[in-house]
This record gives C-alpha cells, structure tokens and sequence, in this order.
C-alpha cells in the first residue's frame, strides 16, 4: 500500500504546498471504513486557512484533478477521503502476496539491528506449570515477529537453576532420600521433593539454614553439591524439552543463571568502582532510595549472591557478547519492580545502551478452582499447579475425540489432533492483550465457531479445500483482477493489504496480538464471503459457467490462504491443511 499512500500525498502536494515526505505522516486510515481507504485530517490546516476543518475538506477535494491509481477523492466532514482504484489495488495485492509467499508481511527496519529475547526461563526441579505458556509462546512469537521484520534476534532462555532454593533441595535429598524403585518419573520425584523442601523451610529454621549453607557451599565450588545440583539440572532440562517439542519451540540459547557464575564477581566490581555499591547490615547494595525503590541487592550477608547479581552479570555479558539494540525480558508482571530496579542500576553506571533494555510483562494465566469455583493462579511451592504437559495432553484427547466424530475417514488424524491441540492453547494465549490475564477452559478454546485456534485452522483449511477443488491453478497472468467487485472481495483485499502493517506494529509495540486479532478479522471476512447466499459454499467461489470469475477468486483464495498460514506461523499456532 505504500506506493498507494505516495500517491495520494502527491495529490495534496501543490494545493498544500508541501513535499511528499512530509504529507505522507499526516495520512491516516479514515474513521469509518465505507470513507475510502486513506484520509488526510483537516483540522491542523484550520488556523491557517482561517476556515473549519469541513470547509478546509470540502475546498481541497474541489482543487483535486483524480487519476490513477487513485478512483475518487471526497471530503466527508473534516476528512479529505482518499478511494485507490480496486482493479489496481487487487492486481497489486494478490500478485504480491502470490510472489512473495512466505515473505509477505516482511519487513526492513530491523536490518542490522540485533535483539535479545529472554523468555520461557522456566526453574530447575520444577515440571513446566501450565502459566509458563505465557512467556514461552509470547517469547517465541515476538522473536518469529522480528525476524520478519529484519531483526537479528538471539532468543535466550535463561533457566533459573542457581540460588538458595537449590541448596534447600540438596538438603531435602539428603533428609528425606531417593526412591530409586519408585514407578514414576525422576521429575515427579524432584517436583515432590521441591515442594516438600519449600515447606520444610517454612517450619524449620533450622532446616533452612541448612539449606543456605548447602548453597553457600555450591557457590563455593563442593563437589558433592556440584555433583547433585548437575543431575537437578539435566533431569529438569530433559522434561522441559519434551514440552518445548510438543509446542514447536526451540531456543538460540539455553544459558542458566548458572553459566553466568564466573561473571557476577566483574559485574559486582565493576559497579563498585563507579560508586554505586554501598554495605547495608552486612550486605552488598545499590541504594535506590533517592527513586523510590528499595535497595538493588547484590549480596547477601553470607557473601552468597543473589536473583539481582545474575541478571546483572546477564545483561553485561548479552551486551559483551551480542552487542544487542534491544533486550527484551518476557517476563510476568510480578517482577516489574526488580527490573525497575536493574535498569535503574545499569542508567546510574552510565551504560549507554541501559535505555534499551525493556521489560515486557504480561498478566496471569487463571484456571477455575473446582474447590471453590474461583479463577485463580496455581503456585508450584504449594503444589497445586497445573502442569503444562498434561494441560496440551488433555486437549490434544479432546481434539482427537472432536474429530473422530466430526471426520472419521481424516487422514492424518493423530497428527491433526495434535495440532489441533496445541494450536487451540496458543491461540488462545496470543489473541488478547499480553497485559491482560488469561481465563483458560478447554472446552471454549476448542470450539470452531468461536475466536479460537481451531476457528483460525478451520478457515486455513477452507480455503485449502477450495484450492484442491479449482480447475486451475492462482494468479495466473491472465487473471482478470477487475471481476472482484463484490463487497466482501473488497473489503478482503483491502484488509490482505494491510497485513505487513499489522506485522510491523506488533513488532514495534512487541504485541503478539495484533498479529492474532488481524488474523481473525480475515478469518471472519473470509468466511462470511464464502458463505454468503449459498447452500453450497464452494459454489461462491467455484463458477463452472464463469471461468474468469472463478480465477480471480481463486486467485484471492489463495492469498487469503498465504497470509492465514505466514500470520498463524508467526504466533506458533500449526496449519493443518485439512480438519
């Protein structure tokens, strides 16, 4: 659409007295869609011209001479209404979008910038809960966003395995033992163990002071420590791929706050020797207190590190190695203060690329509690969370049970299912504003009417139905971009138009949700097109007697499909060609 809105800035070039680059900004999307397709807003000519913003509309559409590309220019109030010519909006469009395939909605203004994501980090001896859908799909997409935006992007999922949580568990191993004989896998075992060293700690002092020093002694470099907390690790990291593979999930690092142990003593000195360390009851802080905040801790009493020391040690060390533009920590809104805090602490230091450094928060995710019928988040310390695994397990069973009665004879079944299943849960997670919380019910999320995944992979596979079915292949150079007349084609290809903008600002707003909400606008034009008027709902686009007519159809069919598939991809959600 670019060319379209260069077009129409060189309309309003000699009666505005302006150049091209600088009436291009003030073009905006008219208010009302049945207005056109862009519009210049009058009010700010108003004071100028000595006249009202209709007036000001109405005298420029009267000084305008149209022609192509653009059909018609009228003022509608205080709006110079802009209207591109359909034949050439379709022509251009659909070609472009057939031709670039899968880089459609790419863009350039990430070229040479590099971006690091932190996301998923999920902690070491604990299953996935299913909340850590959250900042895994919101990560995974964001970096699918950016890459097509051009970006360089190193996604990092920092794992938390290092801290006093891990020196409590070593001392629950060595209390309460190992069943080596017991039928379950070893992370249910570390999971039990986790919690029941959590609740330990909570009544025994003296049990948690056995786990400070057990960690004291990690830090230290025991080797019986080491030897535990390594097999912790390898066990929790085994699990979480098996999750991660189920979602289609991969990682360009996988660096634990452990792998950044030789770097917090540097990071803690390097603050030190700028003046901003000072000793508080025997620890090591950054004093906040001129900000508001509580102190940026970096040592304990103990001389043991903290959650603060590795993220400082972290972010030095991505700046060092990665030389990143931007670094995005997808993380839920309970840590907003800490990272206040640290980048607070990396302005104060004088890092010029502190600026940069961006929190991106979300709410919660909440299941019904059947107990109590409330919504509510789950807490793995007190051992009633849902599980990740079995959340995708249950609907992938669900999916699989909806189609062996809706589809019997669907080849492919299992694998459908599956992304079914797991496209129903992601979806469901992207579609709405990352701040908000996010009520999970497996039945709704799997419903194919409503704005869901399965609705989006439905519409996929309409459109990949009416594909097969056609007597000849898309946008061929013969198409006859001229016959898409109809109101619901128009409206269809103005919005398939619009998708490297919605690509682009859910990149810049790091918002995977524009993505999802755009892909459900197309979704509900396009069924409603397909479904208008007719028993038969390939009829709509199928004519036998009209060979021209069909091709164009087809022709946006296939776009329609094109963009269904990049943008559903972007987010994560699987493209099954047939449900």
């Amino acid at each position: 659409m670019d060319v379209y809105k260069a077009a129409v800035a060189r309309c309003l070039v000699e009666p505005l007295g302006q150049t091209l680059e600088e009436i291009v900004p003030l073009l905006r999307t008219p208010p009302e869609q049945s207005w056109g397709d862009y519009t210049f807003p009058c009010f700010t000519l108003a004071k100028t011209w000595r006249q009202a913003p209709p007036q000001v509309a109405t005298q420029l559409a009267a000084s305008i001479t149209v022609c192509a590309p653009i059909a018609e220019v009228r003022a509608q109030g205080p709006y110079l209404n802009f209207t591109v010519d359909d034949r050439c909006l379709a022509r251009d469009v659909l070609q472009q979008i057939l031709s670039a395939g899968e880089q459609y909605g790419h863009g350039e203004e990430g070229r040479g910038k590099k971006a690091v994501i932190d996301y998923s980090s999920p902690n070491i001896a604990k299953e996935l809960a299913f909340h850590h859908i959250r900042s895994t799909m919101i990560g995974h997409a964001l970096t699918q966003i950016l890459h097509a935006r051009g970006y360089t992007v190193e996604g990092d999922n920092h794992l938390g395995d290092w801290g006093t949580p891990f020196g409590l568990l070593i001392a629950a191993y060595n209390r309460f033992g190992w069943d080596e004989q017991a039928a379950v896998e070893d992370i249910v075992q570390l999971n039990a163990l986790y919690v029941r060293a959590s609740q330990t700690a909570k009544q025994e002092p003296a049990f948690a002071e056995e786990g400070r020093r057990w960690f004291q002694r990690l830090e230290g470099g025991d080797p019986e420590a080491r030897q535990r907390w390594s097999w912790f690790v390898e066990v929790s990291r085994a699990e979480f791929q098996k999750v991660y593979d189920l979602l289609g999930v991969s990682f360009d690092h996988t660096l634990g706050e452990s792998f950044f142990e030789p770097y917090m003593a540097d990071a803690v000195h390097e603050l030190q020797t700028k003046g901003l360390v000072t000793e508080s009851q025997g620890a090591l802080v950054v004093d906040l207190s001129a900000y508001d905040m509580p102190p940026f801790l970096l040592h304990k009493q103990d001389g043991t590190t903290l959650y603060s020391t590795r993220d400082l040690a972290t972010v030095l060390y991505r700046q060092r190695q990665w030389g990143f533009d931007t670094c995005l920590y997808v993380v839920d809104m309970g840590q907003s203060l800490h990272f206040a805090q640290l980048f607070k602490v990396l302005a104060l230091a004088g890092f010029p690329w502190a600026p940069h450094c961006h929190h991106i928060p979300f709410g919660l995710v909440l299941t019904k509690n059947p107990a109590t019928g409330k919504w509510e988040k789950g807490s793995t310390r007190q051992g009633n969370a849902s599980l990740l695994k079995t959340v995708l397990e249950d609907a992938i069973a669900m999916a699989r049970e909806k189609i062996a009665a809706s589809n019997p004879t669907l080849p492919d079944a299992e694998a459908v299912a599956r992304q079914v299943g797991v496209g129903a849960i992601v979806f469901n997670d992207l579609k709405n504003r990352r701040t908000r919380d996010v009520k999970f019910d497996l039945e709704t999320i799997l419903n194919p009417y409503g704005e869901t995944g399965p609705y989006m992979q439905y519409t996929h596979a309409r459109c990949v139905s009416v594909l097969a079915a056609a007597p000849m292949a898309p946008g061929s150079a013969a198409v006859d971009y001229g016959l898409l007349r109809e109101p619901e084609e128009r409206a269809l290809v103005r919005k398939l138009a619009a998708y490297p903008t919605a690509v682009a600002e859910a990149a810049q707003e790091w918002e995977p949700s524009v993505v999802a909400q755009y892909l459900l606008g197309i979704a509900a034009d396009f069924n409603s097109y397909w479904t208008r008027g007719n028993k038969d709902r390939t009829v709509r686009i199928l004519q036998p007697a009209e060979p021209a007519l069909t091709e164009a159809r087809v022709t946006l069919t296939a776009a329609v499909r094109s963009v269904l598939s990049h943008g559903l991809q972007l987010l994560g959600v699987p493209t099954p060609d047939a449900m």
